[in-house]
């Protein structure tokens, strides 16, 4: 594993050695073809590891344990100039940096990749953000509310490989863009060899179709209303609990593919599988996949299956609540992405690092009555600073050791079968931090 990071770390490196050397390249990713050609304390580089490691505090304090934990002592800048540093980095980097990272993953992994039945497991699903209440940015990403208070919100989607914490794609977006339409939009970053998991709010024909008529017919798991459509009212009457039907699209459904360039007719059909799963509450729900060998996938598995999902949960759980993904470092629009897709990329980079503590894990956890697993509030603390050592020092492997030594330090045990009523929480507290009494930040 340690090899494998190792290999992925100097990739990245290579990336950014060829963005300082490369000038066409580097036009890409900054706003003009002169920016960070001049010699200055805020290099291209050093601008990007200041954002990747987590900006939560004052930015003057920032910058200053920055230079001095990580670059020299004898050196430090402004809080101005990182804000007109950052002003020339688009956030299209941070995308493309974590694209690059994915890849390398999958890449130096190779059978350590864990799979389900040969397919990666990928949880798809979307949230919101509160944002700072700026012209620019209610502009852009608009408001949401009632008659007493709009509140800036965005909307934010990713896709999640829930078996091995890898968010291959993500996405922050306006409030008024549907979960739906950015799926659609961004469908070819789903990968080929995967099955996806999508909660009843994603379920349509349109949405089907697409994953079905790619140049490789996609694999899809979806849950769904009960008043869907008709074929889903009746199955939900019915005595069967797994049928394959033609289903075919109502005349939204054409006006939509229509939208995204796809002309489909009342006669026009998809093969779907419906599957009856009853939940611990008593309540049945109805799921819909294109996983229609009913010998190789048994209803009995999509139960256990479409639960997984709930790993997506869970990591906008800790994006939220331990990256602190609602308290960005800037105001611009370009500052919440770059700090938006900056957190993707180190939550993806702690995901790796913490695959080296597997074998330690599976020891410990020979022993032990309950398996434990590691503390990912306190391994996201521990990479503070240390995040841009990585990148700066010619000897990355001390670095991953260090840190898997500090992530190894601190676990907790995997407790199962735990069931909470889900909260709903209301638009933003009063006040400048919002008080939540089972966690304390780490960063």
């Amino acid at each position: 594993m340690v090899e494998a990071n190792i290999k992925i770390i100097e990739e990245l490196k290579d990336f950014l050695k060829i963005i300082n050397t490369d000038s066409d390249l580097r036009k890409l990713f900054t706003n003009k073809a002169t920016d960070f050609t001049r010699n200055r304390k805020l290099t291209y580089n050093r601008t990007v590891f200041l954002i990747i490691n987590m900006l939560k505090k004052s930015l003057s304090i920032e910058i200053q344990n920055f230079f001095e934990n990580c670059i020299s002592e004898n050196l430090s800048c402004t809080k101005s100039a990182l804000s007109i540093q950052r002003k020339k980095l688009k956030p299209l980097f941070f995308e493309v940096w974590n694209r690059l990272l994915v890849d390398c993953f999958y890449n130096y992994y190779g059978d350590k990749v864990k799979k389900w039945n040969g397919f990666l497991l990928i949880a798809v699903d979307g949230s919101t953000i509160n944002l700072v209440d700026k012209e620019e940015v209610k502009n852009y990403f608009g408001t949401h509310g009632n008659h007493l208070k709009e509140v800036p919100m965005a909307g934010i989607m990713k896709f999640y490989d829930v078996l091995n914490r890898i968010t291959i794609f993500s996405k922050i977006h306006p409030i008024k863009v549907g979960e739906k339409s950015i799926v659609a939009q961004h469908i070819e970053s789903i990968p080929e060899n995967s099955l996806s998991i999508y909660d009843r709010g994603f379920a349509s024909f349109s949405l089907m179709y697409l994953l079905i008529h790619q140049e490789k017919t996609k694999h899809f798991v979806m849950r769904c209303k009960q008043g869907f459509n008709k074929e889903i009212s009746d199955f939900m009457l019915s005595l069967e609990d797994d049928k394959i039907i033609n289903l075919g699209p109502n005349y939204r459904a054409i006006h939509k593919m229509k939208e995204y360039g796809y002309t489909v007719f009342l006669h026009t059909t998809i093969s779907i599988r419906m599957i009856k799963v009853v939940l611990e509450t008593g309540e049945t729900e109805v799921l819909l996949t294109n996983l229609c060998d009913q010998e190789k996938y048994k209803k009995e598995i999509f139960k256990t299956l479409y639960f997984m999902r709930w790993k997506i949960e869970t990591s906008y759980n800790q994006d939220k609540n331990v990256l602190q993904l609602g308290e960005f470092s800037g105001h611009s629009l370009w500052s919440i992405e770059q700090d938006f897709y900056a957190a993707t990329f180190v939550s993806n980079l702690q995901s790796i690092i913490e695959k080296q503590c597997e074998s330690y894990l599976k020891n410990k956890n020979k022993i032990r009555k309950h398996d434990y697993q590691i503390n990912r509030t306190l391994s996201i603390g521990s990479m503070k600073n240390k995040i841009t050592t990585l990148f700066l020092t010619k000897e990355p492997k001390i670095v991953l050791l260090e840190l898997q030594n500090l992530f190894e330090r601190h676990l907790e045990p995997i407790r199962l079968n735990r069931n909470y009523e889900r909260r709903k929480s209301k638009i933003l507290q009063t006040g400048k931090y919002k008080p939540v009494t089972n966690y304390k930040r780490v960063v």
